[in-house]
């Protein structure tokens, strides 16, 4: 059973407040040992898509930036580029985006560094030994940076059901390349009858694999099975097998999480703020309503561990779990019991109260 440490935290509080519940989780929960002078060392989050809101706080990617040199690293923060089409699937406007978000030097205290290279595709193949692969691509600054912390926004997530450390680290540290191959064979479809031809999926396919005449009709040949449409469509009206995609898709993601934790044993702390958690994770560019209280934010050493927290707080304060809240068809437990199954962490949270 791995620790997880919670300071009780709103999304109204002050920015001292914040600062001062940070210090307070960072002490506690000893993430100062995952780092060394001098270390390179990332912070791995996610700035939000344009015109997404909420999305997680610059004040909080400032306070732990503090807490990192303070143990004598030099932080920069990072996140690789995305499959769809948006300002964020290529370095420059990526980088453009987190400024414009407050995730700048003169916000947080350190420069926003593509973890994939300028256009997603600087990558280091590392061997793992799942049952789905025997090598993944890592963006390369994840496997060269000497420590990290992965700073994650925990909410829904169309083809998991939860977002959280463990996605963050096998989708969120992917190269492109990575992630084509997370939903390879993965493969939507229309759904005639609710169908409104109204383009909306052929809009934001990044393939262009979408034509619509009287109804919307996909190009297997050309759709890489992002889920794109699927998260865009307001009728509902493109579907997923999600039995199988979900758990396919979610052991494929652990196994790229997997490269990433043991080449830095020791090395890596994660923190999750379960605060404005949403239906949807941050890729998405509309405003969504927090589908349960703010919890606070959580710290462990352990992806495994820290997930089931944030999964079982939630479960106590809404009466229900954030799948069935999100999308009831998805099971986030998967992740959980494969990535203990190859090691990542452990199936089991004691829950530590931060004063």
């Amino acid at each position: 059973m791995s620790k997880v440490y919670l300071v009780p935290a709103q999304s109204t509080e002050t920015k001292d407040q914040i600062h001062q519940k940070i210090r307070a989780l960072w002490r506690q929960a000893g993430l100062a040992n995952c780092f060394r002078k001098q270390d390179l060392a990332a912070l791995k989050l996610h700035v939000g898509e344009p015109g997404r809101e909420p999305h997680l706080s610059p004040v909080v990617a400032a306070a732990l930036v503090d807490c990192m040199k303070e143990a004598g690293a030099r932080p920069f923060l990072t996140d690789t580029a995305v499959l769809y089409k948006s300002r964020r699937d290529n370095g420059v406007d990526h980088a453009q985006v987190a400024y414009e978000h407050g995730f700048s030097i003169e916000g947080t205290g350190a420069p926003f560094i593509p973890t994939d290279g300028l256009n997603g595709s600087e990558e280091i193949e590392v061997t793992v030994s799942g049952k789905h692969y025997k090598t993944v691509a890592i963006a390369s600054a994840a496997i060269q940076a000497r420590s990290m912390l992965v700073l994650t926004h925990a909410t829904g997530h169309l083809g998991t059901g939860f977002g959280g450390a463990l996605k963050n680290l096998g989708m969120g540290l992917s190269a492109k390349k990575g992630k084509l191959r997370q939903h390879s064979g993965q493969h939507p479809h229309i759904d005639l009858k609710k169908c409104t031809s109204c383009g909306t999926c052929a809009v934001w396919c990044p393939e262009n694999a979408i034509t619509v005449n009287a109804g919307a009709e996909i190009v297997k040949e050309l759709c890489i099975g992002c889920g794109e449409c699927v998260a865009m469509c307001l009728d509902g009206a493109v579907r997923f097998d999600w039995t199988i995609m979900g758990r396919e898709l979610q052991e494929r993601i652990v196994e790229h999480a997997a490269a990433v934790v043991r080449g830095k044993p020791g090395r890596i702390g994660y923190v999750t703020v379960a605060m404005g958690i949403t239906k949807d994770c941050d890729c998405l560019s509309k405003r969504q309503d927090p589908l349960c209280e703010d919890i606070g934010i959580l710290a462990s050493h352990d992806p495994v561990a820290i997930d089931l927290a944030v999964m079982e707080l939630v479960k106590e304060r809404a009466g229900r779990t954030l799948e069935s809240m999100s999308y009831p068809d998805r099971d986030g437990m998967i992740q959980i019991h494969y990535a203990a199954e190859l090691g990542l962490g452990q199936s089991s949270a004691e829950l530590v109260l931060v004063d």
